[in-house]
Order: C-alpha cells, then structure tokens, then sequence
C-alpha cells in the first residue's frame, strides 16, 4: 500500500475510535440518572453496553476496517453437537458478557489496526527522501518563511491523541482494573500446587468465591490520577463499569455452576466425561484471563512504544502493560500447576473442548508479538511449558522501533511497587489492599535483572528520587533537595540488602556470583567516571568544588551500601581488584582495563563519599583494602610484592611531582587553561586522594595498632624504598591509539632491570617532599585558618603530623639502638632498613618546613603530643641502655642520644615539678607508659667509663622522674594521712628542716605507694636544696621561687653532717621498700646527699656495705639529737653499693679524695660474709644451670647477636638463694668502679690485693654472681694498665712509667691469665668424676665466660706492655737485692 493508502486507512481506523468514544459518553448504561423517575425507566429500557455499541454501528465500522483471523467467531467455528452441557454453558455465559465482547471485537482489533498504520507510515516516512521543496523554502529569507517543514504523515490532531488515550484508559479499566478488585476472577490468586484437586478425584464440585460486594476501589484510585484532557472526555461511571460489571458475571457464572451442580448431584461422567467440574472451571477462568491479558498487553504495548505515541502515552500506561506480562507469566504457572495435578486421559479430554482450541489458536497467533513485546521492554519471562499453549519456535523477533531504556523499566517497577499493582485479597477485608507476595517477589527479580544491566537506571529510580510515605517527600528537610537525607540513605540500604541477598541454593556466602561480579563492575566504572570528572574540575579551576548530582549522590549511597553488604572475601577479590588495576605492576599494557591515573581518581572518589557513620563490617573491609598489599588484592604474578595503594598511589603522584621550591605549597595548584594534559591536574588529584586515604585510615583504625601511630607508619612506609623499586618498577607514560581518551594512559611498568642507589634515594626525597609539602603543610596551614576549634572529625590533619614526626624520630634514634618499629607494625622483615633510610629525609623536612606547635601537639590536649615525645625519646635512651650493659661500645651517636635524653629527663622533671597536679586521663597514661624506661635509665648499669657520668647523672633525674609520676597516683581517702604541719614563726630553720624531714619519713611509712614516692620526691627536694645553697638564705632577688620549698639559714658544718646522716638513715631504711620507683629514688638521694658532705656520707657508705651496721647520731623532732643503732638486710646492703657506685661516677675525677679510703674498706675493712643458705645444694644448682641455659640459648636460637651479648653482657638471672653471694658480688663491683675511677698510680698501690682477690674468686669460689665480678674486674685491671698507657700516649710523655703493668706482673698476673683461660675452656668446673672445689657445686656459667673472653682479649692487646712491665720487674728486683744500689739510695736520702 502507498502512503496515501495508508492515511486513509488510519483516519477510517481515527473515525472508528471517535465513535466509540461518542458511545461511551452517550451509552444509557455509563449515565448517572437523578431522579427516580429516570431510574425506574433506565431499569425498565437498560440495553447492555455492547448492545449499545452494535446500534451505533461501531462494530459494524470495526470489522469493515480489519478482521483478524483470530476473532473469527465461536459458535460459526465448531458444531454445537461437539459440545458437552457444560461446555455450551460456559459459552453461552461467553457470549453474554458485554465485556468480552468489547475487548475482543471493538478494542483489540482497533489497537492492531491503528499499530499497524502508523507502524507503516512511520516506514514510509523514515525512507522518504528529503523533500526538495523544504530546502527551497529554507533558501527564503526569515520574513517569507513559513511552515519550513511539511506535516508527517498521517499527522494525529490533539483530538485524536485523547481519544486513543481513552480507548486504552477504558480497555484497562474493563481488564486489567477488575482483576485489580477481583484477583480471583482472573484465577491469579490460585495456587495449584498448595490447594490442588487430587488427580484421582472425578466428582469434586465447583467450589469459587462470591463477589458479594461489587466495590470499586481499585477503578476510583486510578480514577483519581486520570489526567484532565481524559477526566474531561470520559465519564468515571464508564471507568468503574468494568469492575462492576466484571463482578456481576462472575456472580451470573456463580449461579450457572451451581445450577449445574444441582441438575448432576452425583457429578457423574454421562455429560463431563471424567473431567470434574471444578479443574474445568479452574482451567477455564485460567486461559480466559489468560488470552485476555496477553490479547491486551501486546495490542497497548506495541501501540504506545511508536514514536507518535510514544511521548504522550508511554509514561501513563508502562506499569500496565509490564502488569499484562506479569499475570500472563503468573496464568502461565497457574495452568501448568493444573495440569500436573491431571491424569494423562483427562488432560487429553480437556484439550480436546472448544475454549481450549479456540484459546490455543489465538496464543498461536499472538506468541511471537508478546515475545518481541517482552524483549522491547527488556523483560524475560519464565517460561512454563505447558500442553495449553502451542509450542511455537518464534524465528522473527526482530526488535520493535524502539525499546524503553532501563531508567523507564526501573521507573514502572516504582509505579507498581508504589501502589500501580495493589489488589483485593479475598481473605482480607476489601478495605485493606496490599500487593501479593508473588507479585512483589517478581517485580523485585526484575529490578535485579535491570540492576544487573544498569544498575544507574535503578539506583536513579529509587534511591536519588526516592519518596517518604504517602509518596512524597516526607521527612527531607530541604523539600526532596537533600542529597544525603534519611530518605535516600534508607532507600540505598534497602536496594543494596536486595542486590546482595544470597541465593536460594547458594552453598556459602563468600562465593561471587556472575550477578555480584557484575554489579560491583558497574560501581568500578561509575567510580571511574566519578574521578574523571574530578579530574576535569582540578583543570579548571584552582580551588574546585565538585558539585554532585542527586543521581551521583545516590549512586555513591547505594555503593557504601553494597560494601556494607557483600562479604570481605568478595569485597577485595571482586571490588577492590578491579577498582586498583590500574596500579598493579604489568607486563601486557592490553591486559589492564583502567590505567593508574583513572583508578588512582576512582578510589579518590570512592573515599571522599565516606559516610559519616560507619558499621564496624564495612570499617574492617576499609580497613583490609587500605592495609592490605597487592598480592591480596590481586591474583597476577608480578602483583605478589608487601606494597599497599597508599604506597602506588603516592609513587604516582611524585611521577607527576615537580619540585619548584619557589612554588607555596597548596592543596591544589593553579592550572593553565589551555593545557589539557597538565600533569600538575594529575597531581592535584592524586594528592587528594592521599589527604582523603589518610583521613579514612585514621577513621576505620587499624586491628591490633595505635590508630595514628599505625597510619604515620603507613605514610613512612610508602615513602620509603619496598621490592618494587629495587626491581626498576617505575609509572610510564605510553602513547595510546584509541581516539577520544582524556588523558594519555600510565601504567606500573618494570622499565630496567635493577635501579642504582643513587635513583632509590633520589626517589625516596622526592616522595618525602612531596608528602611535606603538599599534604603536611598545607594541612597545618588549613587548621591555622579555621576559625575556633577545630571539629573532632578533623582532628586527624593535626595529629598525623605529630605521629609522623614521633615515628621519624624513633626510626632516627633506632640506628642508634637497633630496634625500630617492626616489632609493632612492620609485617616484613626486609622493611626495616627501607624505614629508616626514608626517616632521615622525612625528620628533616618535617623540623623545617613544619611549625613546632604541629609536631609536638598533636592531640586534643597539646602537652600530650609533647610528652609522647619525650616518652620516645626516654625509650630510645633506655634501649641504648638496655644494649650497652657489660660492653665497653662508645660512639659519637651514643654521647648525642644519651645527652638528649638528659634535657630532655630535666624537662620532664620540670613538667613534673612546676605543672599541674593532674593532666587529662590521656596525659597522665602517657607519663605511666614512661616508667619502664625511666626505670632502667635509673638503674644507670653501663660498663663504659667514658659514659658513665652521663648515665649516673641520667640515673638521678630518672629516679626523681619516677617518684614524681608515682607520687601522681589516687591516694584512698579513707586512710589517715598526716597533714603537714604549718610553719611556726618562732622555729629556727634547722627545726623547720628537720619538721619536714620528719614528714616525710611518715610519708615513707604509709601502706599507699603515692604517699611513699612523695616522701621521697620531699627527701630529694631538701637534699638537693641543702647541696646547692648549703644552710643559707635563698636570695631575695630570685626570680622563681619553688612553692613549700625547705626553708635554710646560715648554720654550722656540724648541723649539715646531722642533717645529712638524718637524711641517709631515711633513705637506707627506704631501700627496703618493694617499690622500685621509692628504693630507686631513694638510692639516687644518698647520692644528693653525698654532695652535701661527701667524706661523711661515702665514709657512711662504706660501713652500710661492709660491715652491715651503723651507730650514728642524727637528729629527730626539735632539732635534738639522738645516737642510733641500724642493721641493714643484704638487699639493702646491695642497693648501697648502688648508690656509692653512683656516687663514685657522679663525682669522676674528684673521686681521688675518698675513693682510696673507700676501696680499702672495702678491701680490707668488711667482715666474713657467709654464703645465703649454706651454699646451693647439688640438684639445685644444676636447676639453677638448666635454667640459666635456656635464658642464654633462647637469643641464640632466635638470631639475634644484640640480644645474645646484652644478655651476656647482664650475667642472666638471679635466684633467690643466690642473694648472700650477691652481697659479695655487689662489694666486688664496687671495686671494680674505683678501679675504673681512680688513677691507676692510685691503684697500682693495691694491686697485689686486688690481683689476689680475682684469683682467689676465680680458683676458690663455686658462686656465680662472685665469679662474674671476679672476671669483671679482671677486665677493670687490665682496662686500668691500657688507660695508663694510652694516657701517657696522649701527653707526649717520652717513656711510660707502666706502674699498674709492673705491679701487676709482680702480684702473680701470669696466674690469672691461667684461672681465666681455664674459666673460658670450662675446665675448672665440675665433672661427673671430681668436683673443682671440695664441698661446693660449681657449674659452667657463660657470663663469666663472656667477661673472662674480654679480659683476655684486652690482655692480648698489652701482651708487649707486660712484656717489658717483666722486664722491669725483675730489673727492679735485682737492684732491690744489689747492696750497692741499696747504699746509694741510702746515701742519697740522707743527703737529701
């Protein structure tokens, strides 16, 4: 046909659809009569509807215009003799139903009709070339122009529009309506597979619901959203005449089938056969409906998806026709469910009626039309294969002109889910519609299927335009503008907890589905996108501000929503995989869908829509991408390397970094216009998403670390050098082919086989300046313009800097004490040397570029980040400490830490001093994590004499230090602590002295450690005050004045020795005391103390240790004196010994004018001391062996050479029957520290004693810790012989005297070289066979050992010195023998 031919068809086709509008406004049935008059003769005259039709010719007008084979009519096909009763029943009721009749030869013959016009025209139309005259008329000028385009064909008026619209409202109200209001009149309610006639049951009768009550509801509610042009054109009476009428047929049927039931009371098969009444009637209402909603679906939908039709008519009537298909689909499973529940004879007998024939003829012809319709509309339908429908193998489904976009679909799936498809439930009241679980669950398996192909159209539908209750916006607070409202967060949980259900059948919810895999796809690319636009934005302006989209806020919502709901196996194989390819090592650059910088841009789109509150599952996922390496998240080969993203992304950015030191240092650097492929745009990005990596990770923590601590290890980590770098992995640019790319791709490529030191290095200080001056500065410069304080959720911008610098630091001091910061974070062993080369650069850039107040406070109190400093510095000191026990190492490093730690001890004792009594909770934990490192720095043991007054002055402030923090402990108020007693006026100052020497000796006696360390803390603050002012007047002028400081006036030197001893006999009563923090303390104040009256308290000393007693007289209340009688526990006599070893290093070289006198007391001044117990027996000094074995073998089981020679170096443990021979060992070293004090002159004078008392201890004693100070101080003697010599090297003296080296030579020094080397082969200890010593056990001990080694060694250094040292010593012999020389010297000092 011709185009002409075709318009005169559609305006006869325009014609019909007018008149049958006319009908229903003029229809006497679709009136509303007033009067009873008026309803009295329409009851008398009231012709049936379609009755109406046939008198106005619109039937008649149908046909002349198109008869489709498959309305050919009923009874003119089959003979009534082929009929059983029933089945001529059920067709006679057919026949009768006006509504039937209407759809099926007035509606549906004019939607094919009207289709297939303008589905011509539209063809025509489209191959039409371009008409000649518009181009003329085109070439007019604009004041003669007019029409410029000539009417399509077959052009529709607006007329006409409205009358097609209610053709298609009336069609739907009369079919899709009642079964709305009358679920089961369409048999949609059935379910044959829960409530089923038994297939051997013949004789069931018809069972089915009464439409009692003919209601309306679903017809008025539809009513109510009907457009105006309709509301104007159709009446309601004619939209609510389809359920109405719908209903009183059913009743009509109700009433045949039970006449029937009546008329066959036995249901016998004469007139059914052996069908039973109730599976034919459930098979017949089934396929009627059936037909009737495909018949409607597919006339309605290949209509409205014409581009004439399109625009006007889609958006109304979508959601019905996807309703058309779901009852078809659930018709379908309905019928399939009959007939399973049929035996093979009766399903043959049922195919065999009319209805059935008839039916499966017009879905023969209908089949591939609903299959294109379905594909059209993107909806794949169960398929339920049943014997009722023709199995016709469709082979034309090509595509209909257009299709709905995805966006469309999701829209009519809200529409129904909103209330398009509530219905009736019989067994509820009418009054409560709801939708049907089948339903619901089926339109929810579409939108999956929707999400699956485009999630964006589904998360737009409903998430970004999501609605509150009653279908507005209800509860947004900017009127449905609210990107981040409660609406949509709660519509984004609702779709992700559906998008992420698991499966029915799903054996274990770690698995990824094709489906998942597909979704998180679709997050990648929208994130892609995101960071694109992000990029873009950086290009344009310097200060940028994305503003987002509703559907990308929406977007990001339903993406933290899905995170939350996948599983974390799932979550990094799928998601994070492919959101961080870009950033994995390659080989084949084709390989990698997304480059570095697209999913570099990507993740810092995805962190900066980090919600504001997250649940502890998704802060684990966070926290596993951001700390998790690359050989987790990705399963390639070249992929299996510990390297984070914090790691590649910053690696990234310094490929783009140019280091202009001209350049201020800014978050985002102003970009040129023009120049589209800026590398600084890169930067840009790539330094935000650093800043928003190190925002989330200070958020969602780390398991098991610090939370800043471990994310300023992140930072160091991924500045430093990893395997990577040391293989030639580097970003490349590479040139790419494919057209329209915004940027030219970077990819991780290995560009040479090995880098040299030299471009490692160079790459480490430009990650270091690149994280200072674009991420550390410019964030301090941020807090430094926000006005008031800052927001909590900020905090992290001024605490990372501060945790940085503190790790910086530690690394720094770890190359002095060799312990980094592995142990706590580092998971790889190989990563310890890479830290520490990237803190030197980092610490330096951080002290200059960054202001003190950022690096040192960092938390919400700012003396915190101070004191966490110092912490690290007093830890660093204390393992330095830790390693240098019993080694002689000295170095430059070590001097320059330990002074640090020195200012930084008087700091802390100031803060202590002269701060507040209590800081925050935070503060005063961090001052009790100092105490461990406090307490070995107290106990000041190094071997060094070049350290050791450092380290006794250390040990003294640590002490103080110690008793200071402990003193800030709670006190139980309900104990009675005696309150100080107020200063008289008439009291001289010695007794005010002496009142608060006596309040602190209660203080000691209390049973709370507090009330002790602050009696020590006052013992130390008189003691310390008396040694720098003596007894007198503090200065009038002084500018600070300490708070109860002890009042002093001029006094006599006998009242400073009495107060003196009065202050030691309370401080060697306090070194008993469990606490070490007070026994400690206590220690270091005899040594304040021995500044005051050095002779008096070292001559106190001495006597404490040698002989275990002490008669003194001090002074009590009042100033009076009183003798007193002491005796003292070896413990305590131990711990003096301590404290005169202090002594002896705080006073050095002065040491000369009471070491000697010091030395022999304790040479020759002690008394016999008895080992503790009688000795160790047999069995337990070999359990003390084993045990001491295992505490030697375990470093040298684990590698560690530091460990071993500390632990050596130590001596091990000590048990408790041991604690005599301690006494006797403590004696020793106290000698062995004035030998390393004293002049070797000084002790060249006992070295036959001293040469005598190692032996005797080496060859005689079975005691360990005697032997270990034997051997040391064999090592002290030799040490002393070096120390002479190289001294006399130093001043140029041109010959040496060697005077320690002769007496020691004279004093036997070839036997001690034999009891040490017979120490160190273990010859000298017990055997199975004899024992070394008669009465005694003595076992194999390595600390001796180990001091014995060094001795030796030290002696293998001056084997010439001694040499020559016996030489002389037999010269000198000689010449004391020689009479001669005798005479000489005689005659030499008479003369003189």
């Amino acid at each position: 046909m011709t185009h002409k031919q075709w318009e005169a068809a559609s305006s006869e086709v325009l014609d019909a659809i007018r008149c049958f509008v006319d009908g229903l406004r003029s229809a006497p049935c679709l009136k509303v009569w007033t009067n009873k008059e008026e309803i009295d003769a329409k009851k008398q005259n009231d012709e049936s509807l379609f009755a109406h039709f046939q008198s106005l010719g619109v039937v008649k007008q149908v046909q002349t215009l198109h008869q489709p084979d498959q309305l050919q009519h009923q009874s003119a096909v089959y003979k009534q003799d082929d009929m059983t009763k029933l089945e001529s029943t059920l067709l006679d009721h057919y026949k009768g139903d006006d509504r039937q009749q209407i759809l099926h030869q007035i509606i549906y013959p004019i939607l094919k009709y009207l289709h297939q016009c303008y589905a011509a025209l539209d063809t025509i139309e489209s191959s039409l070339p371009p008409s000649s005259t518009i181009e003329a008329k085109n070439q007019l000028p604009n004041s003669k122009r007019k029409n410029a385009a000539p009417p399509p064909l077959g052009m529709l008026s607006l007329n006409d529009y409205v009358n097609v619209a209610c053709l298609l409202e009336f069609a739907i109200s009369i079919s899709l309506v009642p079964a709305l209001e009358f679920p089961y009149l369409y048999q949609l309610q059935l379910n044959p597979y829960k409530n089923s006639v038994s297939k051997n049951s013949n004789n069931t009768a018809v069972q089915l619901p009464t439409a009692t009550s003919h209601t309306t509801t679903m017809a008025r509610k539809r009513i109510q959203a009907l457009p105006k042009p309709l509301a104007g054109r159709i009446s309601k009476t004619a939209l609510t005449w389809g359920s109405t009428y719908a209903a009183k047929m059913h009743d009509s049927l109700y009433t045949i089938m039970k006449e029937y039931n009546h008329s066959s009371p036995n249901n016998t098969t004469e007139d059914m056969g052996t069908i039973a009444p109730q599976q034919l009637y459930d098979v017949y209402g089934a396929y009627q409906s059936y037909i009737e909603v495909t018949s409607l679906a597919t006339s309605i939908g290949h209509l409205v998806l014409l581009d004439r039709f399109r625009p006007m008519l889609l958006p109304r009537h979508l959601n019905d026709i996807y309703l058309g298909l779901l009852f078809a689909e659930r018709l379908r499973w309905v019928l399939l469910g009959l007939e399973k529940n049929m035996l093979p004879k009766l399903k043959k007998e049922l195919l065999s009626l009319l209805f059935i024939r008839r039916g499966r003829h017009m879905e023969k012809l209908t089949c591939c039309e609903l299959q294109r319709l379905e594909r059209a509309l993107l909806f794949a339908s169960m398929k339920f294969d049943s014997s009722f429908f023709a199995k016709l193998n469709c082979t034309d489904l090509s595509e209909l002109a257009r299709t709905i976009d995805h966006r469309e679909a999701a829209l009519a799936c809200r529409t129904l889910l909103s209330g398009g498809a509530i219905m009736n439930n019989i067994e509820q009241s009418s009054t409560n519609p709801s939708i049907p679980p089948w339903l619901r669950m089926r339109l929810g398996k579409f939108l999956t299927a929707l999400a699956q192909d485009n999630l964006q159209s589904v998360v737009d539908v409903f998430v970004a335009y999501a609605r509150g209750h009653g279908g507005n916006n209800e509860g947004d607070e900017n009127g449905g503008n609210n990107v981040g409202g409660e609406i949509m967060t709660g519509a984004a949980a609702r779709l992700a907890h559906a998008l992420c259900a698991k499966p029915a059948g799903a054996t274990s919810e770690h698995n990824c589905t094709p489906f998942l895999e597909k979704i998180c796809n679709q997050l990648v690319e929208f994130l892609v996108e995101e960071g694109q636009q992000h990029i873009t934005k950086s290009r344009k302006a310097e200060n940028y501000e994305l503003v987002r989209s509703r559907s990308s806020a929406a977007m990001s919502l339903t993406l933290w929503s899905t995170i939350g709901q996948l599983s974390l196996d799932i979550f990094l194989a799928t998601f994070v995989r492919n959101l961080a390819s870009g950033l994995y090592p390659v080989e084949d650059l084709n390989r990698s869908k997304h480059d570095a910088i697209q999913s570099m841009a990507a993740i810092g789109a995805m962190l900066s829509t980090v919600p504001s509150s997250l649940d502890p599952s998704t802060k684990k996922k966070l926290n596993a991408m951001l700390d998790s390496p690359l050989s987790v998240l990705s399963n390639s080969k070249q992929c299996s390397y510990p390297i984070t993203l914090l790691d590649q992304i910053l690696r990234l950015a310094s490929f783009f970094f140019e280091d202009m030191e001209s350049t201020a240092s800014k978050l985002v650097v102003p970009l040129g216009t023009n120049d589209i492929f800026d590398d600084a745009s890169f930067l840009n990005v790539a330094v935000m998403t650093i800043i928003q990596t190190v925002q989330v990770m200070t958020r969602v923590g780390f398991e098991g670390k610090i939370q800043y601590d471990a994310v300023a290890y992140a930072l160091l980590r991924a500045v430093s050098v990893n395997t990577l770098d040391r293989d030639g992995y580097a970003f490349e640019r590479v040139n790419s082919t494919q057209t329209g790319e915004l940027h030219s791709p970077c990819y991780f490529v290995e560009k040479s086989d090995n880098y040299s030191c030299g471009d490692i290095m160079k790459g480490v200080e430009k990650r270091a300046k690149l994280l200072v001056h674009r991420v550390v500065v410019p964030l301090s410069r941020t807090i430094d313009e926000t006005p008031g304080d800052i927001e909590d959720t900020d905090a992290w911008m001024r605490i990372v800097p501060s945790s940085l610098f503190r790790l910086a630091l530690q690394l720094h001091f770890s190359n002095l004490t060799q312990r980094g910061a592995r142990s706590k974070h580092a998971p790889y062993d190989d990563e310890e040397d890479g830290l520490r080369v990237a803190s030197t650069p980092l610490l330096a850039l951080l002290c200059e570029e960054c202001s003190p107040a950022l690096l040192l406070g960092g938390d919400d109190e700012a003396e915190n980040g101070v004191l966490k400093t110092l912490g690290l510095i007093l830890e660093s000191g204390a393992a330095l400490l830790g390693e240098a026990q019993g080694s002689d190492s000295q170095s430059e490093h070590c001097v320059e830490l330990l002074s640090t730690a020195s200012i930084v001890l008087s700091l802390l004792v100031a803060i202590l001093e002269l701060g507040a009594e209590k800081r925050s909770e935070d503060g005063e934990l961090i001052l009790q994590s100092m105490m461990p490192s406090l307490r070995t720095l107290s106990c000041g043991d190094v071997q060094s004499a070049d350290l050791s007054s450092l380290v006794a002055e250390l040990a003294e402030m640590a002490s103080h230090a110690m008793a200071l923090i402990a003193a800030r402990n709670e006190v139980v108020p309900e104990e009675s602590v005696p309150k100080p007693r107020v200063a008289a006026a008439d009291k001289s100052d010695i007794e005010l002295i002496v009142d608060h020497i006596t309040e602190a000796e209660r203080e000691l006696e209390s049973s709370q450690p507090p009330l002790r360390a602050k009696g020590v803390v006052t013992l130390r603050h008189i003691a310390r005050s008396l040694a720098d002012s003596g007894v007198s007047h503090a200065s009038k002028e002084s500018l600070i004045i300490e708070v109860d400081s002890v009042k002093t006036s001029n006094g006599s030197k006998e009242q400073l020795v009495l107060l003196a001893r009065t202050l030691a006999r309370i401080c060697l009563n306090a070194l008993a005391d469990a606490e070490s923090y007070v026994y400690l303390a206590s220690i270091h104040t005899l040594v304040a103390i021995s500044d005051v009256c050095p002779s008096e308290i070292i001559t106190l000393l001495g006597s404490v240790v040698s002989k275990g007693t002490l008669h003194v007289t001090v002074l009590t209340d009042g100033a009076r004196e009183i003798p007193v009688e002491m005796s003292f526990a070896p413990e305590q006599r131990i711990k003096g010994v301590e404290a005169l070893i202090f002594v002896m290093r705080r006073r050095g070289g002065g040491a000369f004018l009471n070491g000697p006198s010091l030395l022999e007391t304790m040479l020759f001044g002690q008394r016999k001391l008895a080992t503790s117990h009688g000795g160790a027996t047999q069995d337990l000094s070999q359990l003390i062996q084993v045990q001491t074995h295992d505490y030697f073998q375990q470093s040298r089981d684990d590698g560690d050479d530091v460990d071993a020679s500390t632990r050596l170096g130590t001596g091990g443990p000590v048990f408790s029957c041991e604690e005599g021979d301690l006494l006797r060992s403590a004696a020793i070293n106290l000698v062995c520290e004035l030998v390393s004090t004293l002049h070797p002159a000084v002790i060249a004078q006992y070295c036959h004693a001293l040469v005598r008392l190692a032996l005797d201890a080496l060859q005689l004693e079975s005691s360990r810790p005697v032997r270990r100070s034997a051997a040391l101080l064999c090592r002290e003697l030799y040490a002393c012989v070096m120390r002479e010599e190289t001294t006399d090297e130093e001043t140029e003296k041109k010959a040496a005297s060697s005077s320690m080296a002769i007496a020691m030579v004279c004093a036997g020094e070839d036997k001690l070289v034999s009891a040490l080397t017979r120490c160190i082969t273990a010859t000298d200890v017990d055997t199975d066979d004899s024992a070394a010593v008669k009465g005694k056990t003595r076992l194999v001990d390595p600390a001796t050992q180990s001091r014995s080694n060094e001795s030796l060694e030290m002696r293998g250094e001056l084997d010439t010195i001694f040499q020559m040292a016996k030489v002389l010593a037999k010269s000198m012999e000689r010449e004391a023998k020689d009479p001669v020389v005798e005479a000489v010297r005689k005659a030499l000092s008479e003369s003189i």
